[in-house]
This record gives C-alpha cells, sequence and structure tokens, in this order.
C-alpha cells in the first residue's frame, strides 16, 4: 500500500512480509532512500510517525531574515530519524508556509567480500505540506492497525 508519490515523498507498506515486523520503503525526489533495511520495528515507526506529525501539521515560514539554516535551525528540520532502518540518511523537512522542501542524502557502504558497490545518492523535493502530512497520516493509521492486530497475535500465542 503507498501512501503519497514516489516523485515526492511516499511510504509504501509491504505488511504481508513479516509477521512481527512493518516492512515500509520510503521514497523521497523519486529516490528508494532505505533499500539496506526495511522492517521497522511497529512500536518505534509509529512513534516516528506521531513526531514528525506533530512538527509538520502546522505551515511554518522560512525564518525571517534567513538565508540559509542555522545549526539549531537543522536540528529543528531533521526528518527520517526513524531508527537504523534509516541510519544512513540524512534528511531535512524545510517549512516554507505551504511547502516542505525535502532534502536527504544516502550513504550507504559496500560490504567488503560481497561485491557490493557503495551508493552515496542525493535526493530533493518539494512537496505540498498537505500532502506530506496526508502520507503520514495514512500510514499512521496502518502501522497503528497493523500493529494492534500483531500485538494480539503475539499476545494471544503466549496465553
Amino acid at each position: 500500500m503507498l501512501f503519497g508519490s514516489r516523485a515526492g515523498f511516499a511510504l509504501e507498506f509491504h505488511v504481508e512480509q513479516d509477521p512481527s515486523l512493518l516492512c515500509v520503503d520510503v521514497f523521497v525526489g523519486g529516490v528508494h532512500v532505505n533499500t539496506w533495511d526495511n522492517a521497522f520495528y511497529p512500536p518505534l515507526l509509529v512513534k516516528k510517525l506521531k513526531d514528525e506529525l506533530a512538527r509538520l501539521r502546522t505551515p511554518s515560514p522560512w525564518p525571517a531574515g534567513s538565508t540559509s539554516p542555522s545549526g539549531e535551525d537543522l536540528a529543528r528540520w531533521e526528518f527520517l530519524e526513524w531508527g537504523e532502518c534509516t541510519d544512513q540518511v540524512i534528511a531535512f523537512a524545510s517549512p516554507d508556509g505551504d511547502l516542505v522542501h525535502l532534502t536527504c542524502r544516502i550513504r550507504e557502504e559496500g560490504e567488503p567480500g560481497q561485491g557490493a558497490v557503495a551508493r552515496s545518492e542525493s535526493a530533493e523535493a518539494s512537496v505540498s505540506r498537505t500532502a506530506l502530512v496526508e502520507a503520514l497520516e495514512g500510514a499512521l493509521a496502518l502501522s497503528e492497525r497493523e500493529w494492534s492486530a500483531r500485538l494480539a497475535a503475539l499476545t494471544g500465542r503466549a496465553r
């Protein structure tokens, strides 16, 4: 199930792939940014989606008089800090009225002796805040529903 647009920002769920984890592919600006690992621990993903929504639901202007963000601004705009599945992504969501500018860099190291090639790639997209929030809200609803069902199944087996 896809929430959003791969060309801008999207979360694509593969709920059938793992009985205890949520497999989610993350896309920014047409780039699949978590190719190395897409299996999220459900409670962590739910928490991180809620954190992003709390920050992005309300439009915020670019800071007055600012031509580039300071370190403090960058920390406030960090995006995709969702655990080990996104550890190799450095991403920012910079507000600009009803737009959010997404910028990220992927740094994936090759495995020695495995023939894997290191990957270093950048992606950028400007998306409407509304579209971004709708994608995150859809992903949150599905994540909460899937985690509830999986938790019920796990606790049912334990009895």
